[in-house]
């Protein structure tokens, strides 16, 4: 049986909210009671497509991707909180580049693009009761590996248990590292000291270049756990 990347991240929030439905069965809210808690949260997200335009008539379009990500935070009091998120995630996406000759021919490809991200948060919670909105805002950095080869040729090693260290050839792709920054408003709640969730959308930028700063809109959906 097959599994799409959809299928996964569906899953997964369906057995984080049957955890939640147990969990919270034999909890009860508490008032204020994440103040000076850490957390650790898993965040499924979905990211959409988006058409980006560059320069000379290029343009890339990334479809809609998905991904898992996960983080840690601290509660400072029952209403500014601190957080640090990484994620990852890789799909497919096509483009148009032009030929470098005297007609300037537009060229179609495709290629798999991988993306990480390391997010640092700032996000206030409006009530210092169980259920409250919140706001919050984000800045950190996104590696971006465009899965176009640069036309040369690197190495990949690593060691192998029966041949000991070994190293391959590899064609090198384009990458680049990018200042990433946005806002998120949602709703969150806590149903003891130890156990919340949270839902969202945000806006997301990456600083792709000079002329380029795309916005990227996503949906995310936390479980996160108190101590």
């Amino acid at each position: 049986m097959k599994i799409t990347r959809s299928g996964f991240t569906g899953s997964v929030i369906r057995l984080l909210c049957i955890a939640l439905m147990l969990i919270g069965s034999n909890v009860h809210a508490v008032t204020g009671a994440r103040a000076e808690k850490w957390e650790f949260f898993l965040a499924p997200q979905y990211t959409n497509a988006k058409v980006l335009q560059f320069d000379g008539g290029a343009e890339a379009d990334i479809n809609a991707r998905q991904n898992l990500g996960f983080g840690f935070g601290y509660n400072l009091d029952s209403n500014i909180e601190l957080s640090v998120l990484f994620a990852a995630s890789s799909g497919n996406y096509t483009g148009t580049r032009i030929a470098d000759d005297a007609s300037n021919t537009p060229e179609k490809f495709s290629a798999s693009m991988y993306t990480s991200v390391i997010n640092f948060g700032f996000t206030y919670n409006f009530l210092k009761q169980p259920f409250t909105p919140y706001i919050s805002a984000n800045l950190g950095s996104t590696y971006i590996d465009s899965g176009i080869p640069t036309g040369n040729i690197g190495s990949v090693c690593w060691w192998d248990p029966w041949y000991g260290y070994i190293c391959t050839p590899t064609a090198q792709t384009y990458t680049s590292s990018n200042f990433t920054y946005g806002a998120s408003v949602g709703l969150r709640y806590d149903f003891n000291g130890k156990v919340y969730i949270k839902g969202g959308v945000g806006q997301n930028y990456v600083d792709v270049n000079s002329s380029n700063t795309p916005d990227f809109t996503t949906y995310h959906f936390i479980f996160g756990l108190m101590f």
